[in-house]
């Protein structure tokens, strides 16, 4: 069974467009830096998700490094590109996800442990999809998080194509995660259920709205 651990999306470089959940008055985390992927991020972490906002901070490390395959560089200046990710944990009686993957080793994980990457990540029209490592275990004593009043309710990934990869498909039957086709690049994210009636759009900086 697939679970959702965390969504990103690729930002512009240093994400201000992170400072708007500032202004709604959430709390950031502490940044990560991604030895041999070029990228950095910022963090914010909400009751049962976490939201990273993904950026290249060394282009030739990203284009060139361990992370190169998941073509983060092409994707974040693709304007027809989806700069989402969705990363999921794995739990079930195999060892290893049930979709085709491939995998990748990152320089900050210890041999042999690796990303299980979806076998859509060429197919710039769907989010990367993503498994954390079945041999990462999970914390046993979690910290509580900064923004623990804020329950994602529903992640709703549109994309342009007509029709979706097994990956993505498998994806989109995970719990709170749904795929609409046809569409612009879109990525709905709905906390609490809407019941604030609130809503933030990221655009045009990025394909992005949140409701609460």
């Amino acid at each position: 069974m697939l679970q959702l651990d965390h969504i990103f999306v690729l930002a512009s470089p240093d994400a201000p467009e992170a400072d708007s959940l500032l202004e709604l008055g959430l709390v950031e985390g502490a940044a990560k830096q991604h030895k041999g992927q070029g990228t950095s991020n910022r963090l914010f972490f909400l009751a049962n998700t976490t939201l990273e906002f993904l950026y290249i901070q060394n282009l030739a490390e990203a284009m060139n490094g361990a992370g190169k395959n998941l073509k983060l560089v092409e994707r974040a200046i693709d304007t027809n590109a989806s700069p989402v990710g969705l990363v999921t944990r794995w739990f079930g009686d195999e060892p290893t996800p049930d979709y085709p993957y491939w995998e990748y080793h990152p320089e900050y994980f210890p041999d042999p442990m690796c990303f299980y990457v979806g076998k859509n990540s060429d197919n710039f029209e769907e989010p990367l999809c993503i498994c954390m490592p079945t041999a990462l275990p999970l914390p046993s004593s979690p910290p509580n998080p900064s923004n623990s009043d804020w329950f994602l309710s529903e992640a709703e990934i549109s994309i342009p194509a007509i029709s979706a990869s097994e990956t993505l498909t498998r994806y989109g039957k995970c719990d709170r995660i749904s795929v609409k086709l046809g569409e612009e690049h879109q990525l709905k994210l709905v906390f609490n259920k809407a019941g604030r009636g609130k809503t933030i759009n990221f655009a045009p900086e990025l394909p992005l709205t949140i409701e609460w």
